[in-house]
């Protein structure tokens, strides 16, 4: 059962909500088709809100008089007739009010959606799937509206898995971004699922830039599964200042993404901070880096982290543990979350926000206790990335890495003025990790091999990437940019 009591549980301290521009009265705007919901399903959506090899989870929406719905699963055999076989699950249905929030029970105006009628959205949870296994499934509105046969495949119970790492979006996203997700689409076709490391859109509460996110990713949102990041613009603020400012998730987050249930979390961030054990391999940690203090996250970090027994630990977040972008820096939850990286030999730290491009090693010479392995090479911990997948750029620091890097992290690739996408593959005791920029063309490349708790970097691509000088873009202003 999907929980939604962590917005009533924030909402409750009854602050007003800070607006935006209305959507009606922005320059050059009008809803677009694709925006408005009707009787047919759209913003169809894949996630994992159980065990991946089992199970699948879809979110759709629809006009708000469609209450009762369903979804239909079947294997994807080469028979043309698959629907034949199809089993029926009914949905959840929530009904979403766009123009207003309840706060403290109270409706409050969202501008950004002035006008725009009620919505619904719908869930369903497909179990007692086969592992590593196709299927095909289809979504229903209105009685008879049904979606297209949508193709995926569950998780393996062991061999090689790739998956796209996108970072923030953010901005121009079905004018520019559409063409690094589809890139990366290419370059990975087999790709698994897709991590989006925060800041899917500019403001999350906006309806209108949900419809160009879920148009920019067309079919792939439904067929390749999403493992969403909470990023500080998927948040409202509640007061005009800096340090009396409380954040909101937006009311169309958990609606839109059904996500796993930590209940041993406080409220707030449930559906935003989650495990996804993607296979006996690779688990994925999935944090809300937006939270002022980050303690409970970290302890609740280092346990799940105790007891994974995953070869491969990737935690993700938006916020990046060692800054990239100009003027940046979140010394707060380094403090608190790097012991808890360091203590536990993380693999991968994925993260966005900087909108520049950073890949960087720790150096376990500086930590205690040595941890025996290979003979020649085994200095090797944890590799952090920041990207961004959008056009919005921020200029280069590399400081960020240098100042803030007691326990000796070392720049090994940066890059700005450029959107990128990532693909990696897990394949035994290799890890093969690719930055690509959204022409396709390879940008970084690097491939490390772990025994037991040892790593070393077998494979590194040092030849020089073009030169990517910084050149900041021109102000949104228009949500069709």
């Amino acid at each position: 059962m999907r929980k939604f009591a962590a917005l009533a549980a924030v909402l409750a301290f009854g602050l007003s909500i800070g607006t935006v521009p209305s959507a009606a009265h922005e320059a050059g705007h009008e809803m677009p088709p694709w925006q408005g919901a009707s009787a047919w399903p759209d913003r169809v959506i894949a996630t994992f809100e159980a065990d991946p090899a089992t199970s699948l989870a879809i979110s759709w929406r629809t006009a708000a008089n469609i209450t009762a719905t369903r979804a239909e699963i079947a294997l994807a055999t080469p028979d043309a007739r698959i629907d034949l076989a199809a089993r029926s699950v009914p949905a959840q249905t929530e009904r979403v009010e766009l123009d207003k929030l309840m706060v403290a029970g109270s409706p409050v105006a969202v501008a950004a959606n002035e006008a725009l009628p009620a919505v619904a959205y719908h869930s369903v949870r497909f179990d007692a799937l086969k592992p590593d296994t196709l299927y095909a499934y289809r979504v229903m509105g209105a009685d008879g509206h049904w979606s297209e046969w949508f193709q995926t495949r569950t998780a393996p119970l062991s061999g090689p898995v790739r998956f796209i790492y996108l970072g923030d979006a953010q901005n121009g996203v079905l004018s520019l971004w559409s063409r690094t997700i589809r890139a990366a689409f290419q370059a990975a076709p087999d790709a698994r699922f897709m991590l989006h490391a925060g800041d899917l859109v500019n403001r999350g509460s906006r309806d209108a830039e949900w419809a160009d996110w879920f148009k920019a990713g067309g079919f792939l949102h439904a067929m390749v599964p999403a493992i969403p990041v909470a990023g500080n613009h998927e948040y409202d603020q509640t007061a005009p200042g800096e340090s009396d400012r409380m954040k909101l998730l937006s009311h169309l987050w958990r609606p839109q993404f059904r996500l796993p249930v930590e209940d041993s979390l406080p409220a707030e961030v449930q559906e935003t901070a989650y495990v996804v054990r993607y296979s006996p391999d690779l688990h994925i940690f999935v944090l809300d880096s937006n939270q002022r203090d980050m303690t409970i996250q970290a302890q609740w970090l280092d346990s799940q982290l105790k007891a994974s027994s995953a070869k491969w630990r990737i935690v993700t977040m938006h916020h990046p543990v060692f800054s990239s972008g100009k003027d940046r820096d979140n010394a707060g939850s380094r403090e608190i979350l790097l012991p808890v990286l360091l203590r536990h030999n993380v693999d991968l730290v994925l993260q966005g926000h900087d909108h520049t491009y950073a890949r960087g090693l720790l150096d376990a010479s500086v930590q205690e206790p040595r941890r025996r392995g290979f003979a020649q090479g085994d200095k090797l911990t944890t590799m952090f990335v920041n990207s961004v997948s959008g056009p919005k750029q921020y200029q280069f620091r590399k400081e960020g890495w240098d100042d803030y890097a007691p326990t000796g992290v070392k720049l090994e690739r940066q890059g700005e003025n450029g959107q990128f996408f990532q693909v990696i593959g897990i394949d035994g005791d290799r890890l093969n990790y690719t930055a690509y920029t959204t022409d396709g063309v390879q940008y970084d490349h690097v491939v490390i091999e772990k025994r037991g708790n040892a790593k070393r970097l077998i494979k590194n691509d040092k030849a020089a990437p073009p030169v990517r000088r910084f050149d900041n873009s021109l102000p949104y202003k228009s949500p069709n940019f």
